[in-house]
């Protein structure tokens, strides 16, 4: 029984088969089968021969937008160049004052020169003036500290003089600080006067 019912299933299927063939031999059939066949041919392309150029074509087009942002960033970056050129070109004149006031080095014979000049001016005699707290050897404070040098003055003349001359001190571009002053009068009762002066300077090497 099981080999009859083999020789059954197989001549159904061999209906079959004979069937397909008719039908390719139509002429609806042979253009059915062209056409399959080259719906495959060009799946068979789109996947092995234009796959990888699309693939290439994706990565080409992430490089461009990568490259854009770079582009952007680097814009950003010039403009803020531009920018700080500008900022720095409206300042320029005032970062002189600035060194001027706060300079790198402790510059103590300019100092003494400045000092002495306005005690000309105002017409009253320097009898003494001594810079302390300052290492001659070495004169440079650390790159992004501020150091100080501590001076005392002595000077002789009347009391308007000394006042203008104490006066003139805080004009000075070179920053200093009066911590304290006094005046004295003479032995011989005339009008004229001693003034005396501490105070400190500061500089800073810049970083």
């Amino acid at each position: 029984m099981p080999n009859l019912n083999l020789q059954g299933q197989s001549h159904r299927y061999n209906r079959y088969f004979v069937d397909l063939g008719k039908i390719y031999q139509t002429k609806k059939g042979r253009a059915y089968t062209g056409i399959v066949f080259s719906l495959a041919t060009v799946i068979f392309f789109i996947i092995f021969a234009i796959r990888p150029t699309l693939v290439t074509i994706a990565q080409l087009v992430k490089q461009t937008k990568d490259q854009k942002l770079v582009v952007t960033e680097l814009e950003k970056k010039i403009n803020n160049l531009a920018d700080a050129q500008k900022n720095y070109l409206a300042v320029s004149d005032d970062l002189n004052l600035v060194e001027e006031a706060l300079p790198g080095k402790a510059n103590l014979p300019l100092l003494t020169r400045e000092i002495e000049t306005l005690a000309r001016q105002a017409g009253i005699s320097v009898v003494n003036l001594r810079f302390t707290n300052i290492n001659l050897l070495q004169i440079n404070a650390p790159k992004g500290e501020r150091a100080e040098v501590l001076f005392s003055f002595n000077g002789l003349g009347d009391y308007q003089n000394l006042k203008t001359f104490l006066n003139s001190l805080t004009t000075l571009k070179r920053l200093l600080l009066i911590e304290a002053f006094s005046f004295q009068s003479g032995k011989d009762n005339s009008n004229i006067l001693s003034l005396n002066i501490n105070g400190k300077a500061w500089f800073m090497e810049k970083p």
